[in-house]
């Protein structure tokens, strides 16, 4: 059975005893992020408490709690993030034999990346029943951002080949996705995928059964010992939109995460991985603005007639007859997407080949993230009405966005907060002239 140590707090007096290979593998460093999207090596945890190996001796600053979680004072949700001094704990590597009951067989080791989803605790409104807030906003916020981090080495099994601990497969837990994390833990929300089950779909077509860890199965994990995160991003709805300057423009959590992606090619690996998984073929634009196929473009009308935010019935008809009309005379492919009456993979087989999006404001919009990057996506909006929501997210995946309101495309020097007007108007049943 592995040793155990203890560590002095970086505040000095409360000490913590922690499994030896916490000094084995090494002090937690911060590998890049931002607030709400933070990246961290080396980051352990027992009992809703995540532990920092702060070495003293790097000299490196080591960010605020408030900057990585939300800490909750109730049952659920994350506990607290300490310090720990880490330079100081060779000496304490060997203990008394009693002290060994906190060694290898309470211990488990998450190699790889991690995604650490901490909203949604004590049923608190998270968003990730959404495809557009799950999706659009967590996980392609969570790989923008890992795209500007340096991936990890290839030698977690060298890097921990000292310690008998590393060889019991039953203790090792991991993916094998190139270039996507190994795995997503839905920590707290019980309800995550309670609408239409989208979040869920992706969720496991990407990760698989394993490497998608639910609340319950948190619980479970990390409730009688510890946890040994190789690499984990935090991410925080919360936290992101208390410091981060678009964020809080625009209370939109991911937008300064896109912002750190050095292409849009990053969304590239999980696109391919989803349309794998339902045996759909994943394509590339020859160049932006051109039609996948080389010939005729595909458009697809997300059509939401059936729901409060539609349009005026003659409008729907004569869009309808116009899109038909351009198919017959063979001048484009169409699609019409009545998103809630076909099945998942229908869905994301629509949008795959898609060279142009049309549609009113609205979660179906979403879909955009399986268009093969360098598409178009027209997005219509009520008079007097103007979110914020689809065209960053077009932007971080390559493609054009246009709106269009009144008859009229709205001018990109007017997408200001400002001009937000009468949000309600996209809410509250009112037809779209």
């Amino acid at each position: 059975m592995g040793a155990v140590m203890a560590l002095p707090t970086a505040a000095g007096g409360t000490h913590h005893i922690l499994p030896a290979q916490a000094f084995e593998l090494g002090p937690t460093t911060v590998a890049g992020g931002i607030p709400g999207f933070m990246v961290l090596d080396n980051v352990w945890y027992r009992d809703r408490t995540f532990f920092y190996l702060e070495n003293e001796d790097a000299g490196e600053p080591v960010p605020s709690p408030d900057h990585l979680l939300t800490r909750s004072g109730s049952g659920s949700g994350t506990k607290d993030f300490e310090r720990i001094q880490w330079a100081q704990s060779a000496v304490t590597r060997h203990r008394r034999d009693e002290e060994r009951s906190l060694g290898t067989d309470n211990t488990t080791i998450l190699h790889g990346t991690t995604l650490f989803f901490n909203d949604g605790y004590d049923n608190k409104w998270s968003g990730y029943k959404w495809l557009y807030h799950m999706v659009a906003e967590a996980l392609l916020g969570s790989l923008a951002v890992l795209s500007s981090v340096e991936p990890l080495p290839n030698d977690f099994a060298l890097r921990a080949a000292a310690g008998e601990w590393a060889s019991s497969p039953d203790r090792l837990a991991g993916g094998e996705s190139e270039g996507l994390p190994d795995r997503l833990i839905v920590a707290w929300d019980q309800l995550w995928d309670a609408r239409y089950g989208l979040p869920r779909t992706v969720a496991e077509s990407v990760f698989g059964d394993d490497n998608l860890i639910e609340p319950d199965e948190w619980r479970d994990m990390s409730g009688d010992g510890w946890v040994y995160f190789e690499r984990i991003l935090l991410l925080d709805r919360s936290v992101s939109h208390r410091f981060n300057p678009l964020a809080q423009k625009w209370l939109k959590m991911a937008l300064d995460a896109y912002q750190l992606a050095p292409s849009p090619d990053f969304f590239t690996p999980l696109r391919r991985a989803l349309l794998s998984f339902y045996n759909i073929p994943s394509l590339t634009r020859p160049s932006p603005g051109m039609s996948v196929n080389f010939k005729r473009p595909k458009i697809v009308y997300v059509e939401r007639q059936s729901t409060e935010r539609r349009f005026e019935e003659q409008v729907h008809e004569d869009l309808v007859k116009r899109l038909e009309r351009l198919e017959r005379m063979g001048e484009a492919k169409v699609g019409l997407a009545v998103l809630e009456g076909m099945e998942k993979r229908e869905q994301f087989r629509l949008f795959a080949d898609a060279d142009i999006i049309l549609g009113i404001h609205g979660n179906g919009l979403t879909h955009e993230l399986w268009m093969p990057s360098g598409g178009i996506m027209i997005e219509i909006l009520p008079p007097d009405d103007f979110h914020y929501d689809y065209a960053p997210v077009s932007m971080a995946l390559g493609h054009e966005h246009l709106i269009w309101q009144n008859d009229r495309l709205f001018p990109r020097d007017m997408w200001l907060p400002q001009n937000t007007g009468n949000g309600s108007l996209i809410h509250d049943g009112s037809s779209i002239p």
